[in-house]
């Protein structure tokens, strides 16, 4: 059974600063509009997907030349008091400026999250939000318990929008040639 996130609210919002000194490399957290969520740990099945795909993104995208996969516990500064700790992330290659050796400093091309209890309601609300905001192409929204919870979205404009998915099949937007 897993516990909900934990918002850590302080008398003032937690600077950017402040949030990278308390959280340190061992604890996963998002800082959103300058408040400290804490993610529960990971499940077996969670952990699982991520390996998967992780390998999976990695292997395809050296392969081709593509860019960058960042697996978890990399920092992504999207903006001031939101940073964000995604599951993967993806940058293209014309973008690997971005990659610093402790954070990534802006949006990523490609953005994937893995659903849990704790995480669904900031993944699939606030952090979708703030995401689109700050310009990331596509993000992946992964129910690791099955595919009726599973979303890809992609960037139309200023908005994502839900990706056609044609024959069970989602092709990806931004890494060329793949596809789930």
């Amino acid at each position: 059974m897993e516990a909900a996130a934990r918002r850590v609210e302080m008398m003032d919002l937690m600077s950017d600063e402040d949030f990278l000194i308390l959280c340190g490399e061992d604890v996963k957290a998002d800082l959103i509009g300058g408040v400290m969520v804490v993610q529960t740990p990971a499940s077996f099945r969670h952990q699982r997907l991520e390996r998967f795909l992780l390998s999976l993104l990695g292997m395809y995208v050296e392969e081709k030349g593509l860019g960058e996969v960042v697996a978890s516990r990399m920092a992504v500064y999207l903006g001031r008091g939101y940073i964000f700790e995604p599951d993967i992330l993806f940058v293209t290659t014309g973008r690997l400026d971005i990659i610093k050796e402790t954070h990534v400093g802006g949006a990523p091309d490609l953005v994937v999250e893995i659903l849990s209890s704790s995480s669904a309601y900031y993944d699939r609300g606030i952090k979708r939000e703030i995401y689109e905001r700050f310009g990331v192409k596509e993000l992946w929204l992964l129910d690791p318990y099955g595919p009726e919870g599973t979303q890809f979205l992609v960037r139309k404009g200023e908005r994502f929008e839900e990706a056609p998915m044609e024959g069970g099949i989602y092709r990806s937007q931004v890494i060329e040639g793949f596809w789930l």
